[in-house]
C-alpha cells in the first residue's frame, strides 16, 4: 500500500479532517496526540481491532478506506493519508507548528528520533533499527489478557475477513492458550530479544536527554519526535515493563513524567481508554505478581540489563 497522501478520495465528506482510529492502537494514539497538539478539529471514527472486541478493521466498509486493514487512516478532505509517521508529518507541515524545518541540523535530529520510534514493516524484525518494532512482541502479555474478554467466534471471523492471516493465527493462539502461549520457545526468545534491543534504544535516549538542557528531546519545541516516543513509553507502562526498562534511567523517567502532563497526551490517550484494555491491564498486573512463569521472565530480563 502506498504511504502518504493519496491522489484519490475514499469518502465524500464536507469535513476537512477525519480520523479512523482505535483506542488501543499505538499509531492511532500518536496521530490523536498530534491532532490535539496542533489544535486541528477532526471527526473521530473509532474502528475496533480484535483486541478491543472485533475485526471491524477488516470489515467491507473499512477495507474501502484502507485495503490493508490497519488503523489509523487520516483523511484530508476525503483523501487518505496512510502510515502514522506520514500522517503526523503531514499534520505538522500543514499547520507549520514547528520552526525546525528552517534549521537543517535540528530537522535531521527530529527525523532521526522520529524514525527510530516508528513501526516500519514487519514488527518482529529490525528491532535494532526501530524501537517501535520492539513494541509488538512486548505487548504479547497484554494481548493475551485483553483477548480473554473477546469471543473466539470474533477471532475466527478474521480467518475469513482479515487480509493478514498470520496476525489472526497469532491472536487465535493467544486466545486459546492465554499467557501460556508465551512459554513457546520462539515467542519467549522473541520477547527477550525485543526487550534487550529496546533497552539499548532507551539507553541512547537517556544519553541524548542527559547531554542537553533542552526542554524536550530536540530543543524547546515539542516535536513529532516527542510524540513518537510518548506512545512507546506509555505502552511500556501499560504492559508492566516500565519498572524494569526505566530503572537507572533518570532522564527518561523525568521526560516521560513531563510528557504525561501535556493536555494533548491526556486527550489523545488517557481520555481515550477502552473497557477491554482496562480489564487486560488489571489482569496482567496480577499475573506479573502471582504467575510463576511471568515472574521468572521479569526476573530474567531484569538481570539481563543490570
Amino acid at each position: 500500500m502506498p504511504i502518504g497522501l493519496q491522489d484519490y478520495t475514499v469518502e465524500e465528506t464536507s469535513t476537512e479532517w477525519t480520523l479512523y482510529h482505535n483506542d488501543f492502537s499505538l499509531c492511532s494514539r500518536k496521530v490523536r496526540i498530534c491532532l490535539h497538539e496542533t489544535g486541528l478539529d477532526y471527526e473521530s471514527k473509532h474502528i475496533d481491532l480484535i483486541e478491543t472486541g472485533k475485526y471491524e478493521v477488516a470489515s467491507k466498509e473499512f477495507l474501502k478506506i484502507n485495503p490493508s486493514a490497519t488503523v489509523p487512516v487520516l483523511l484530508h478532505n476525503g483523501r487518505p493519508i496512510y502510515e502514522s509517521h506520514e500522517q503526523i508529518k503531514y499534520i505538522f507541515n500543514h499547520k507549520r507548528v514547528s520552526e525546525v524545518n528552517e534549521q537543517n541540523n535540528i530537522q535531521i535530529e527530529v527525523d532521526y528520533w522520529t524514525e527510530k520510534a516508528s513501526m516500519v514493516g514487519n514488527p518482529v524484525k529490525e528491532h535494532k533499527k526501530y524501537a517501535g518494532n520492539t513494541i509488538g512482541p512486548l505487548t504479547f502479555p497484554l494481548f493475551a489478557t485483553m483477548l480473554g474478554y473477546v469471543s473466539i467466534v470474533e477471532i475466527l471471523k478474521g480467518l475469513i475477513m482479515h487480509p493478514i492471516k498470520q496476525r489472526v493465527l497469532i491472536f487465535l493462539m493467544l486466545k486459546i492458550f492465554g499467557i501460556n502461549f508465551l512459554k513457546q520457545r520462539p515467542i519467549k526468545k522473541l520477547i527477550q530479544s525485543a526487550f534487550n534491543d529496546l533497552n539499548n534504544h532507551l539507553n541512547e535516549l537517556e544519553s541524548k536527554l542527559s547531554s542537553s538542557n533542552d526542554k524536550w528531546l530536540i530543543g524547546d519545541n515539542f516535536t513529532i519526535a516527542d510524540i513518537s516516543w510518548a506512545v512507546i513509553l506509555h505502552r511500556l507502562e501499560e504492559c508492566g515493563w516500565s519498572d524494569l526498562l526505566f530503572k537507572n534511567k533518570t532522564f527518561v523517567k523525568a521526560y516521560y513524567a513531563e510528557i504525561k502532563k501535556r493536555p494533548s497526551f491526556v486527550k489523545g490517550i488517557v481520555d481515550q481508554s477502552n473497557p477491554n484494555l482496562e480489564k487486560g491491564i488489571c489482569d496482567l498486573k496480577n499475573y506479573i505478581k502471582h504467575n510463576l512463569f511471568l515472574k521468572s521472565i521479569h526476573k530474567k530480563l531484569d538481570e539481563s540489563i543490570r
